[in-house]
């Protein structure tokens, strides 16, 4: 698989952080912020950016807070900061603009657009609604989840890098986890995502923080108040494997119009 290198890649300073910037095409067209996924970082878009890029937008891909080559997470409210991240980064780059969020991402594109609806022109949230309403009404499952926020943070402060002996341990690891997903995209994805660690090992770039506050960020109500309040032409993609988290009914998401967006 041969993927071009992104035409540009910078840092800017926002929010007392430093995050990562890979962009493609002109910065004078309008611009589209491509959100990733929990754990991975803005080269997940090499393939998709380029192609936005040559319809005429601007594609910028950050690395998010806590993620790739982005600083390490300045706070534990993990949904919220990052999508103040988004939404200075708008700000920075000008007109009002395009997002493009997959996963964790699609969130924030979500909540990016129902805070700062001013900064935004139109939504493409991949896979990223959160867990189906019946996940919440689990008291067990709740329990679990901070239960494990809990153990991760002492997991952490215990050993705060895992240490892998090769890029092809970290791709297996990721092998498990995106069972579908083609070869050289976990080369790919693991390539960018991780950094040399000493003795000839390595680690992923990711802050391990982040699952730390990553656990307990999906309130139902304040997901549902936030889907509520994006105004703005939105389109959801979602799949149908069963590791996917697409158990939303489609009362749950609502109707849904397509639009040229532009």
């Amino acid at each position: 698989m041969h993927l071009p290198e992104p035409d540009r890649a910078r840092f800017v300073d926002l929010n007392r952080t430093t995050l990562r910037l890979w962009e493609w095409g002109d910065p004078t067209d309008p611009a589209v912020i491509c959100a990733h996924g929990a754990y991975d970082h803005g080269r997940m878009f090499d393939e998709v950016a380029p192609r936005l890029a040559a319809r005429g937008l601007h594609v910028v891909a950050p690395d998010l807070q806590g993620h790739g080559d982005s600083g390490r997470l300045s706070s534990g409210h993990v949904w919220s900061v990052s999508a103040l991240d988004l939404a200075l980064l708008a700000r920075e780059l000008g007109d009002p603009v395009g997002l493009v969020g997959h996963s964790f991402g699609g969130g924030q594109a979500l909540y990016t657009a129902a805070i700062w609806p001013e900064l935004v022109r139109w939504v493409v949230n991949i896979d990223g609604l959160g867990p189906s309403p019946e996940g919440f009404d689990d008291a067990a499952r709740l329990v679990e989840a901070v239960t494990a926020g809990f153990d991760a943070a002492q997991r952490v402060r215990a050993n705060p890098i895992r240490i892998y002996d090769s890029l092809a341990s970290m791709a297996n690891r990721r092998r498990r986890i995106n069972v579908r997903l083609p070869e050289p995209w976990l080369e790919h994805l693991t390539r960018h995502g991780a950094t040399p660690a000493g003795d000839g090992g390595w680690s992923w770039k990711a802050d391990p923080m982040f699952n730390v506050g990553f656990v307990g960020a999906f309130d139902e109500e304040a997901l549902l108040v936030q889907y509520r309040l994006v105004e703005r032409p939105t389109l959801v993609l979602t799949g149908t494997e069963p590791d996917a988290w697409s158990d939303l009914s489609a009362d749950d998401i609502g109707p849904v119009s397509y639009t040229h967006l532009t």
